[in-house]
């Protein structure tokens, strides 16, 4: 099943037509009439018979599916100001939100469908954009409109900052602009982000000084000239990216492309506002840094060190130009078939895609198509 949500203060909930002669799908459940203003999210949890939505309300709602209803059985509150996203962790156990407040908050699942909070963490400056969780279940990224990635795990019942990905003072390598989304690959030891910076950045963990530590692995620059809004890894190894130019760009590693023209001038300008950060912000950021605890085994594929093996070449397989009238608002790789793609726009309408090879020349030479 898939799930949409939108303006319309509604989730709709959409599964594939078995009967169809031709690949459909039709909606079969709407749920309304619990929040208030725009649903900005929602979130699967594992086991699928639960979807939690995170609106402008301030609020987020845990629904059920039972007996082919579902039912609102609970609304998670706190948050001062609009709930930007919600995740649900891998085990199923948490639930993290994020909000214009600035704050992360984590909530724990409870027998009889009560939840929580567990945390609340300050870390950000500014707006919190998203929230996503480690393949592995046991590390939370946030970032910001503060142009920040923020790493959090668990030490001694509190969540705590392990590794700030800024892309001014402390880390010249990150965003320099708001960070809107993040995606892991499967396997977790590498993650990508997209920003209003007009960039993709991938990351790896690699031991330094024997401490495990994100760093840059790859910066997409000039496939698309306005904001990125969305970003996603399939199990097959693609990133999709959706941007504000209603384009879809899709990404494979260790594929031949030529770089666009536009890229060494973006480049440019990213190290020229790194170059100009004050003493005082790079003396603030070398402190925290110093302060922050080594990242533990979990972000590595059977506790292995993975600075080795972890590719950093990534190029353009395939571009999708005007893949909706309006902003590219979203991107996500169906999880079990990594050639189904969905994507969701500013027009209100929700578009599938089939990655399929090309029946063409060019596909002796690995290009794709949808």
């Amino acid at each position: 099943m898939l799930a949409s949500c939108g303006g319309d203060r509604t989730v709709r909930i959409w599964a594939r037509d078995a009967a169809a002669a031709a690949e459909r799908w039709r909606c079969v459940a709407v749920l309304e009439d619990t929040h208030s203003r725009t649903i900005r999210s929602c979130s699967w949890s594992p086991d699928g018979r639960q979807l939690a939505t995170a609106s402008f309300d301030r609020t987020t709602a845990i629904w059920q599916h039972s007996g082919g209803i579902w039912e609102n059985v609970a609304m998670l509150e706190g948050h001062e100001s609009e709930v930007k996203e919600v995740a649900w962790a891998p085990n199923g156990s948490l639930i993290a939100t994020c909000s214009r407040d600035k704050t992360v908050w984590l909530w724990e699942a409870a027998p009889g469908n009560e939840y929580e909070v567990v945390d609340v963490k300050h870390g950000h400056s500014q707006d919190v954009k998203t929230v996503h969780w480690h393949p592995q279940g046991e590390v939370l990224v946030s970032a910001s409109y503060d142009d920040t990635i923020k790493l959090w795990v668990e030490e001694d019942d509190e969540w705590i900052c392990a590794q700030t990905l800024a892309g001014k003072a402390g880390c010249p390598s990150g965003h320099s602009s708001t960070v809107w989304e993040v995606a892991f690959d499967a396997a977790g030891q590498r993650m990508v982000s997209c920003s209003d910076d007009c960039t993709l950045r991938v990351w790896a963990c690699r031991k330094e000084q024997g401490e495990l530590r994100w760093g840059l692995l790859s910066t997409l620059s000039g496939y698309h000239d306005r904001t990125i809004f969305s970003v996603d890894w399939s199990k097959a190894g693609l990133i999709a990216s959706g941007a504000a130019d209603n384009a879809i760009r899709i990404f494979g590693e260790g594929v031949a492309a030529a770089r666009p023209a536009s890229a060494a001038g973006e480049a440019g300008g990213a190290a020229a506002a790194a170059a100009a950060a004050d003493e005082e912000a790079a003396a603030a950021a070398a402190d925290a840094a110093a302060a922050e605890p080594a990242l533990r085994d979990l972000f590595l594929q059977q506790g292995g060190d993975s600075s080795g093996g972890v590719g950093g070449s990534f190029a353009l397989v395939c571009k999708q130009g005007q893949a909706h009238p309006l902003d590219v608002n979203c991107v996500r790789w169906h999880p079990a078939d990594p050639t189904l793609l969905a994507s969701a726009g500013d027009d209100a309408c929700i578009k599938l895609w089939r990655w399929q090879p090309a029946r063409t020349e060019a596909a002796a030479a690995g290009a794709r198509a949808f």
